[in-house]
Parts: C-alpha cells; sequence; structure tokens
C-alpha cells in the first residue's frame, strides 16, 4: 500500500490509499482503496500524549476488499498527518519506523543487476541525486546497486508517488541541480569540463535540452506505461508537468525569494562568517558587493567569473573548482 496525492481541479489535494499489482502478463497496475479526503488526520483517533491508532473504517473497507495487510503498514502511511507534538513524544520513545521489516536480499551483482534491468533510468536519477544530491552521475546510475530497489514492484503511479513526497526534502538551491542531473543535461554539453555546472551553461540551449528531454520522455512508453494515471488530453502528463512549471520557476524567477519572515532576497543577506571570507575571495567580491547582491546577481556575477576562468579557455583549473564551490556555499546565503 502507498499514500497517494491528488491535485484537485479547485486547488486542493485529495490523498488516496493505494496498491500497485501486477497482472498476469507481468504489468504493474494500481487501484485505489480508500479514499482519506482533504485531511487523513480525520482517520487517526488519539488516545493520549503518546497513543494513537488508525480508525476502524479503514481497516474495515480494507478486509470487505480482501486485501491483506499490516496495521504497522498503516501507521507508517498515516505518520506525517499525526499531531507534531505526539509525533515529537513517540519519537523520544523509539518512534514507528523500522517496525515493519522485510527481508533483505543477498544477491551477487550479476543478479542484482537483472532483477533491476527493467527500473527507468531517469528513475534511477532522480533516486540518486535525492540520495546523494550529486549532479555527476556518470558511469554510476546504470550500476546496480542495492538501494534502487526501492523502485521494485510498484506500478508507475506509485513511483511517482514516492518521488512526490522525497522531492519536498530538497531545498531552494538543490532543485536547479536536480532538474539538470534527472534530465540527464550533462550528456547534452559533453565533453565541455563544466558540463556538470548548469549555471554557466548557455540558457538557450540548456532550455532547447531540456524541453527535447521532457517531450521524449512524455512519448517514452516505457516511462508513461499501464500503471501511470490516467490522462485526457493533449500536452505534458501531470508526472512531468510539475518539473516543466519547477524548471521555469527555478531558473527564470523574477520575484526575490523571501524567507518565513517576508524579507527578500533582495538586498538582504545573513552576516558574513569568518569562514565565508575566503568564498567571497574566490568569488572576487567583497563583503559589501555581495550584501547588495540578491540571488539572481550572485549567479550573474558568478558565469561571468566562470568565463574568465573556464579551463577551456586557458583558465586555472585549481581556481575554477575554488570558484564553484565557493558559489555553492554562499548562493545558499540568499535563501536563508
Amino acid at each position: 500500500m502507498y499514500l497517494a496525492k491528488i491535485q484537485q481541479k479547485n486547488g486542493g489535494q485529495r490523498f488516496f490509499l493505494r496498491m500497485s499489482y501486477q497482472d498476469e502478463s507481468g504489468d504493474w497496475h494500481y487501484r485505489d482503496l480508500f479514499d482519506l479526503g482533504s485531511d487523513p488526520e480525520d482517520y487517526i483517533v488519539y488516545l493520549d500524549e503518546r497513543a494513537f491508532y488508525v480508525s476502524s473504517v479503514i481497516e474495515e473497507a480494507l478486509e470487505a476488499q480482501g486485501i491483506d495487510y499490516n496495521y504497522d503498514e498503516l501507521e507508517e502511511i498515516l505518520w506525517p498527518f499525526l499531531d507534531p507534538d505526539i509525533q515529537r513524544t513517540i519519537t523520544n520513545f523509539g518512534g514507528l519506523k523500522g517496525r515493519v521489516h522485510k527481508t533483505a536480499l543477498r544477491l551477487s551483482r550479476e543478479e542484482l543487476a537483472k532483477l533491476q534491468r527493467n527500473i527507468h533510468p531517469f528513475d534511477r536519477r532522480r533516486l540518486y541525486y535525492l540520495r546523494f544530491v550529486q549532479i555527476n552521475m556518470e558511469g554510476i546510475v546504470d550500476q546496480p546497486l542495492a538501494f534502487f530497489n526501492q523502485l521494485l514492484g510498484k506500478s508507475r503511479d506509485e513511483i511517482e508517488q514516492l518521488f512526490e513526497f522525497m522531492e519536498l526534502e530538497l531545498r531552494p538551491w538543490e532543485m536547479r541541480g536536480y532538474l539538470y542531473a534527472i534530465f540527464d543535461l550533462p550528456r547534452r554539453f559533453a565533453p565541455r569540463f563544466s558540463r556538470f555546472i548548469p549555471d554557466v551553461q548557455d540558457q538557450e540551449q540548456m532550455d532547447r535540452y531540456f524541453l527535447e528531454e521532457i517531450c521524449r520522455l512524455n512519448e517514452d512508453s516505457s516511462f508513461i506505461d499501464t500503471g501511470a494515471s490516467s490522462f485526457y488530453g493533449n500536452g505534458i502528463h501531470p508526472y512531468l508537468r510539475k518539473y516543466l512549471v519547477q524548471y521555469f520557476d527555478h531558473f527564470f524567477r523574477d520575484e526575490p525569494f523571501k524567507d518565513e519572515g517576508g524579507r527578500e532576497g533582495s538586498g538582504w543577506s545573513p552576516p558574513i562568517r569568518p569562514s565565508d571570507r575566503e568564498y567571497l575571495k574566490a568569488l572576487g567580491l567583497s563583503e559589501d558587493e555581495f550584501q547588495r547582491m540578491d540571488d539572481k546577481e550572485l549567479t550573474s556575477h558568478f558565469r561571468k567569473r566562470a568565463q574568465e576562468l573556464h579551463p577551456d579557455k586557458g583558465g586555472s583549473h585549481e581556481a575554477f573548482i575554488a570558484l564553484y564551490n565557493a558559489y555553492k556555499i554562499m548562493i545558499r546565503r540568499k535563501y536563508w
């Protein structure tokens, strides 16, 4: 079983319990098991500050459908909707995580490769980035790695719901690298030394490559397969549409970023730390210059410096790496 979040036409959200299943031909599909409504917490019954249980209404519905389920799994699924104070209390007493155990498979490299042969490259790239936050995946994501097994035995819908929740953990400054990596854009800029740095690429080229990749994936029947949710009409499937919106939001954001206190990224940065001074030196900026910049201006400055120091144009390899590392650190200061 898994939790599915569905966007409603009125802008709201609705949640469902779903399960993946395999038909006689071996194709994976999904089916709805229970409608949790707009607030799944409605199906959590609290006993005291440390105890709760899942409403019997859900269990009765599952039993009526002949579903073989594990009660602990229901608690795991509804955990994100539990009252935060009770979550903290339960966590201090050991928590729920890890109570549902599955026997680990001990497989050779060859057996693992055979088991994972049908995992889509796009899923591999997404999972790898979300685990390691690395753009450079050359020669890695096509390897038989044990953590890819969590993508096995799931319908396309279940896989997309899994990524939907995992992507919530991405920080704003990680989203650009995420989109650049998962659509395999570094391959389009090979063999350039800077192919793993999205901020130094030609924007028009990158836009064209991104749109080509997302359209190709949208037409890929091994991705939008029998286990995908129904989509009526033309255009990009909802599974991919969010990435189209995110791309143009994070690569072309005109409005300055605002923190929780309503402060804008433009004209405001946190105090400079002593360790930041080396990064500013690598960027060729004074403290005052950095403080006056918003995130877009810092990125523009980085691109200009990168062109000057690029090894492909006779620049210093060490200075270029120092510049890039400094930029990765200091751009985060603009998102505080």
